[in-house]
């Protein structure tokens, strides 16, 4: 098929961009009865959630999780017909500097959030944090209103507030750092924990904010679930979904320019092909068609959605906006032949707590054991074959040589096993360079001035990581109340 006569000229409205957040606005238009056309530039959907093969198994090579928080994510995944679960294993592990030197594995603080705990007295807190540490913590539940103020704008600044340096350093940190790319005096506390400063107000402390979290997540022993399968077949899901809905999905397909009408948005849309280097914005590849209509999502990469805004020159819209660099991030996930992994010496993984590049016992910032991890998994692999993916990356850091040598070293330093080169039956690395920069509050004020403006345009939303922040459950969340904003 011609990709230009497969663009309709007037769908019930146009979504730029196929990543999760531009699926969900496409999938919450189409079951509205609106008939979307999203379009992707690239030649996949999913954006971060991005399926491979290792193994003979399909993995995924991206996000595999989501945080379970309210029920925008998991209302969708249940009326998609998928299920849910939390990793299965004995919980994740952290590696880090032990209190009397040293590196040391241990489990995160049983109950905590993020690395903050609910019961700064209890042992295992103890343990890691010191006496002194524990005796500054408790200080939290006769605080009142610390920490409510600016001095609270960053989650570096807010539990420091509260709790002190050593649950900052020891716990919150390392943890931080792992999960988000980022050190919490680079991240917003009300994008990383939405609205855990007014919890904290109404119960009195930060630790009993916690607390009451932990109680309403119930049974669940970890805040994070993925779809059965891997989240890639969510992606598949909702494509599937907004085609049955009658919307129209073209991936290879781009908007190089947007414009005001006077019945709605013309974009010039046309197809594409991969940028000049790896990783670059894919560029067009022929002539383009003007496309007509009343609703507008621009669910694309920061650089792609500004592009078409400031290029549009509409009076009193005016982008103020600079993405912060995310780190080179690379995962080298391994299919390796090894029973002495039958034991499961880490569980299901582990986070490296960020230290000075020449004091770090290993290069990786993380390691899973996908297959204990994941029991999918694990049922489509032979006896004593493993998969695991080591994580590479820090902010402010250059770009890593990542090699199987290399991670095969970082194995054995952080599981004690050693697994010989010719053991690795099959390995894939894939680079996320730049794709989790850190969201200050400066930033998050400039992000709301401008989607202030846009939605003052009418008919036009913007959605995507970058201005809802990182997290499926953040971008999901956001893309909805957009798209629901536009019918």
């Amino acid at each position: 098929m011609n990709p230009r006569s497969a663009i309709l000229t007037h769908p019930g409205a146009v979504v730029v961009g196929g990543g999760i957040a531009g699926l969900v606005s496409a999938w919450e238009l189409a079951r509205a009865g609106v008939r979307p056309l999203l379009i992707e530039a690239r030649g996949y959907l999913g954006g971060l959630i991005a399926r491979g093969t290792v193994g003979d198994v399909d993995v995924d090579l991206g996000a595999e999780t989501y945080v379970v928080r309210g029920t925008d994510t998991s209302s969708i995944v249940e009326a998609l017909g998928l299920t849910s679960v939390e990793p299965a294993g004995s919980g994740a592990r952290l590696y880090a500097p032990a209190l009397r030197g040293g590196w040391e594995l241990r489990p995160f603080l049983r109950d905590s959030f993020l690395g903050i705990p609910a019961h700064p007295n209890a042992p295992d807190c103890a343990s890691v944090l010191g006496e002194a540490g524990v005796r500054r913590a408790l200080k939290d539940q006769s605080m009142g209103g610390v920490g409510m103020d600016e001095a609270g704008d960053t989650l570096a600044g807010f539990v420091a507030a509260r709790m002190g340096e050593a649950v900052l350093e020891r716990s919150v940190r390392p943890i931080i750092a792992g999960i988000y790319t980022a050190d919490p005096t680079m991240l917003a506390t009300d994008t990383v924990a939405p609205g855990l400063r007014a919890e904290t107000a109404r119960h009195g402390s930060l630790a009993a904010a916690v607390a009451a979290r932990l109680a309403a997540a119930g049974s669940r022993r970890t805040p994070e679930a993925c779809v059965v399968g891997g989240m890639f077949v969510l992606v598949d899901a909702l494509r599937a979904a907004i085609e049955e809905a009658g919307g129209t999905v073209l991936t290879r397909t781009g908007a190089f320019a947007m414009a005001r009408a006077a019945s709605g948005w013309v974009l010039e849309c046309g197809p594409t092909k991969p940028g000049p280097t790896s990783g670059a914005e894919p560029v067009p590849a022929g002539p383009a068609v003007s496309v007509t209509t009343e609703r507008l999502v621009l669910a694309c990469s920061a650089s792609a959605a500004l592009r078409l805004v400031t290029e549009a020159r509409i009076p009193g819209l005016v982008p103020d906006v600079i993405v912060p660099e995310g780190a080179p991030i690379a995962r080298l996930t391994l299919a390796v032949r090894a029973p002495e992994l039958d034991d499961a010496p880490v569980s299901q993984g582990l986070l490296v707590a960020p230290a000075p590049a020449d004091e770090r016992p290993v290069a990786a910032k993380a390691l899973s054991h996908l297959n204990v991890k994941w029991p999918w998994l694990a049922d489509q692999l032979g006896p004593h074959t493993h998969l695991l993916r080591l994580s590479y990356g820090r902010l402010g850091e250059a770009e890593l040589d990542v090699t199987v040598e290399g991670a095969l070293r970082d194995i054995r330093t952080l599981t004690g096993v050693d697994i010989a080169p010719e053991a690795v039956t099959d390995h894939l690395l894939a680079r996320w360079n730049g794709t989790l920069p850190p969201l200050p509050p400066e930033y998050r004020g400039r992000v709301r001035a401008l989607e202030e403006q846009v939605r003052g345009l009418g008919g036009v939303a913007l959605t995507g990581a970058w201005v809802a922040g990182t997290g499926i459950a953040s971008v999901v969340s956001h893309a909805r109340s957009g798209a629901k904003g536009l019918l």
